[in-house]
C-alpha cells in the first residue's frame, strides 16, 4: 500500500472499531472487521498489563472474544453502554483514537463513563503490529459498578476476567 491508501485503511480501521460498538455488534460478538493482527503482535495498557507487553497469539483469550465480554457484562448494569464521542487521527503508521464511553444504570438511570485512549501502529500490510490502551481515572469507579472489581491490574488481568465471567454467568451467559 501507499502511503495514501494506509492512511484510507488506518480511517477504514478507527469507524469499523467506533461502528461495531454504536451498533452495539460487539455484544454480539462481531469484530471490528477492518483489524487484522500480524502474527507477532503485541498489546499494551498500563491498566492491565502494567509494564508486560503481551503477544495477542499468545494470550488465553483473543481480543474480539475479550471485547465480546466486557461489552455484554456492562451491558447488563448499562444497557446503554457504548462510544458517547469518538475522535481518531489516522496516520501512515497506524491511528490514535480518543473515545468517550458513556451509559446509565438500568437500576437508577445514573449516568458514568470514562476516557480510553487507544494507539495502533500497523506493518507495511496493514496487520496489527502494536496496540495500546489507556483509560482516564473514571474507569476504576465504572469498572466497580459494572463488574464489582477495580484495578489497576497490573499484569494480572486475571480477577477482572474471572469478574466477566462471574457477571456473564449471573445473567445466564456462557461464552
Amino acid at each position: 500500500m501507499n502511503i495514501e491508501q494506509r492512511i484510507a485503511h488506518h480511517r477504514r480501521m478507527a469507524e469499523s472499531y467506533r461502528n461495531t460498538y454504536l451498533r452495539h455488534g460487539v455484544q454480539e460478538g462481531q469484530s471490528y472487521e477492518a483489524w487484522k493482527f500480524a502474527t507477532d503482535a503485541v498489546y499494551s495498557s498500563p491498566y492491565f498489563t502494567g509494564d508486560k507487553v503481551n503477544v495477542i497469539s499468545e494470550v488465553a483469550v483473543d481480543p474480539a472474544t475479550y471485547a465480546t465480554m466486557e461489552a455484554k457484562a456492562y451491558s447488563f448494569t448499562f444497557p446503554d453502554w457504548g462510544p458517547a464521542d469518538f475522535k481518531y487521527w489516522p496516520a501512515d503508521n497506524g491511528f490514535v483514537m480518543k473515545t468517550r464511553w458513556e451509559g446509565h444504570t438500568k437500576k437508577d438511570g445514573t449516568k458514568m463513563g470514562f476516557y480510553s485512549y487507544g494507539f495502533v501502529e500497523t506493518n507495511a500490510q496493514g496487520e496489527i503490529t502494536r496496540w495500546e490502551t489507556h483509560v482516564n481515572e473514571e474507569y476504576g469507579d465504572f469498572l466497580e459498578v459494572a463488574i464489582g472489581v477495580r484495578g489497576p491490574f497490573l499484569g494480572n488481568h486475571t480477577p477482572y476476567l474471572e469478574a466477566l465471567a462471574r457477571v456473564l454467568k449471573e445473567n445466564g451467559v456462557s461464552m
